[in-house]
Formats: structure tokens, C-alpha cells, sequence
């Protein structure tokens, strides 16, 4: 009987039950995250859309109305299991890494809308899933090989850092989207400011009509105002929030002018020409590495193609030769 070849099929067989596993765990998360925005518009139709009352001189019989139930099988069974052991698992996330990583995901926008012990649970998960592929890499400890334990090491090496690739991924996003929209938006507020409105209108009317980030930004921060937060504290909210260094240095000018009694409109018209010609820059600096990144897709993929062409017809009057 050949054990190798027993060895070798069991190996594929397991590692494909634990790929089909992370597949499944992955689409059960993506059609939990559709169900909950589902729910979400639903529950905002009912607060609109309601059942008329029936006037209070009609007396109708009681009746016994039997508890509906929400939710599909699959969402009230696995979903439910599945978010029951993730809780399980974040509620042994130290506070001050569950600070810092909530933090994070504020500056990425939540995707997916997670928080840090949910972040923390899913990361184990992935870890261990590592973990679990490094060692059916090196399941024979008789005859372990240093390849393999290389292997190993890389696969949970990037199963570690992988979550928090995406979720850098995700913040650098968000910030370039905020960075590259925040000059219109300088230049709504200076048009809206130069008509008459007042600073928090203009933010108000952007808020209304933008639905990006940035918009939803501004929106947050009329909110907050309107609950009675002083605007220098809603705003430096907002900058906490992004982190993005050009919006931090915009709003510092606008609590500086707001301090020593500037026009509004002035402060705005000048930084958003500002932000167009750093934006310009920076497109020009992207601009300018090109060149640096396309060297190696050129070397990889194009010089050896030239090298075909140049010399392919020369190889059989060269093995001719000798």
C-alpha cells in the first residue's frame, strides 16, 4: 500500500474542508451584513409607513396575535450561533487595545460595521485558521522539512497581518477620498459663505446635497452643534475622527479666525485655492513616480519578450555553428 500517496490525498482533502470552512464563514458574514441593512430600511419603512389607528368610539374584540418571527432560518440559527461565539470571543479584548483599535476603524468608517472585539474575534479566527494550515503543512513530524516549516511560518505570518493590511487598506481610502474631495467642498462653503449664509449653514447645505464621506462628516458635525456642542469642539471632533492632516490645519484656521473675528468667507476662499494647488502637486508627484513602478513590470514581462524577438532567429545559425 502506498502511504505517501494516502498522506497526499488526505492532506488536499483537509486543507480543501478547511478552505470550503472559511468560504462559508466568509459568505455568511456578507449575507448577515445584507440582512442587517435589510432590516435597517425595513424598520425606517415602518417608522413612515404605519398602519392608520381606528377611532376610539369602535370597540373591536381582543384578540390573541401570535409572536411573529423576524428573520430567516439561516439568520436566526448559524448567523446567530456565529455571533454569539465572536462575542464570545471579544470579551476578552484588553480595553486599551479595544480603545485604540476603535479609534482605527472611526478613521476607516466602520466597514462592515465593525467594532474592536468584533475586529479582535475575527482576527483570532483567521490566526487560528493559520495556525490549523501550518500544521497540516508539517503533519509529519517524522520527516519535517525546512521548506515546509518555512511554509508554515509564512501562512501564519499572513494570516496575522492580513486583517490589519485591510483595515490599513481602508483608512488610507478613506483619507485620500476626504483628502482629494475636500477642495470642492472648500469652494461650496466659500460660495455659500459669499451669499450670505453663515458657517454652519453652508456646512448644513453641503451636508445635504454631498453624499460622501466628507459630507456625512460635515453632517455629524452640524448634529453635534445642533445638540449643544460648541462649534470648536465639533470640529476638532471631526478632525479626530479623520486624521487627515490637510482638514486638521483647515479647521485650526477656522477656530483661529473664529477667535480673533476674521471673515469666514476670506479664511475659506484662501485656503480652498491653497488645497487646489497642493492637490495639484501631489498629482504631479504621482505623476512622477510612474516611471520608478513600471520598471519591473518591464523587466518581468517586456525585455524578455525583446530578448525572444532579437535573438530567436539567430539561436539555430549559432547551434550550426558549433
Amino acid at each position: 500500500m502506498n502511504f505517501d500517496l494516502i498522506d497526499t490525498n488526505l492532506f488536499f482533502i483537509l486543507l480543501g474542508v478547511i478552505v470550503a470552512i472559511l468560504v462559508i464563514g466568509l459568505a455568511i458574514y456578507v449575507i448577515f451584513t445584507w440582512l442587517k441593512m435589510a432590516n435597517r430600511i425595513s424598520t425606517r419603512l415602518d417608522q413612515f409607513v404605519a398602519t392608520e389607528i381606528q377611532p376610539a368610539s369602535i370597540s373591536t374584540p381582543s384578540q390573541i396575535i401570535p409572536r411573529e418571527i423576524s428573520g430567516s432560518l439561516f439568520s436566526r440559527t448559524i448567523i446567530s450561533w456565529f455571533n454569539k461565539f465572536l462575542y464570545f470571543i471579544e470579551r476578552f479584548t484588553p480595553e486599551k487595545m479595544a480603545i485604540d483599535m476603535e479609534h482605527k476603524l472611526t478613521i476607516a468608517g466602520n466597514p462592515a460595521n465593525l467594532h474592536a472585539g468584533k475586529f479582535y474575534a475575527i482576527r483570532f479566527l483567521v490566526f487560528l485558521a493559520g495556525i490549523i494550515l501550518a500544521f497540516l503543512v508539517n503533519r509529519d513530524f517524522k520527516d519535517i522539512n525546512k521548506i515546509s516549516v518555512l511554509y508554515g511560518i509564512l501562512v501564519i505570518g499572513i494570516c496575522l497581518v492580513l486583517p490589519v493590511v485591510w483595515l490599513k487598506r481602508h483608512v488610507r481610502s478613506r483619507q485620500d477620498e476626504i483628502r482629494r474631495g475636500l477642495p470642492d467642498a472648500l469652494d461650496m462653503l466659500s460660495v455659500c459663505a459669499s451669499a450670505g449664509l453663515g458657517f454652519d449653514q453652508s456646512m448644513q447645505k453641503i451636508s445635504n446635497y454631498w453624499d460622501t464621506d466628507l459630507g456625512l462628516e460635515f453632517k455629524r458635525v452640524t448634529q453635534e452643534m445642533e445638540m449643544g456642542v460648541s462649534r470648536a469642539i465639533a470640529l476638532k471632533n471631526m478632525s479626530n475622527r479623520l486624521e487627515v492632516n490637510d482638514l486638521s490645519q483647515f479647521i485650526s484656521i477656522i477656530i483661529q479666525a473664529e477667535k480673533i473675528g476674521m471673515s469666514y468667507a476670506e479664511v475659506i476662499h484662501s485656503q480652498s485655492l491653497q488645497l487646489r494647488v497642493l492637490r495639484q502637486l501631489r498629482a504631479r508627484e504621482i505623476a512622477n513616480q510612474l516611471p520608478g513602478k513600471i520598471i519591473i513590470p518591464v523587466i518581468l514581462f517586456i525585455f524578455p519578450a525583446l530578448i525572444a524577438v532579437i535573438l530567436g532567429p539567430a539561436i539555430p545559425i549559432i547551434m550550426d555553428v558549433f
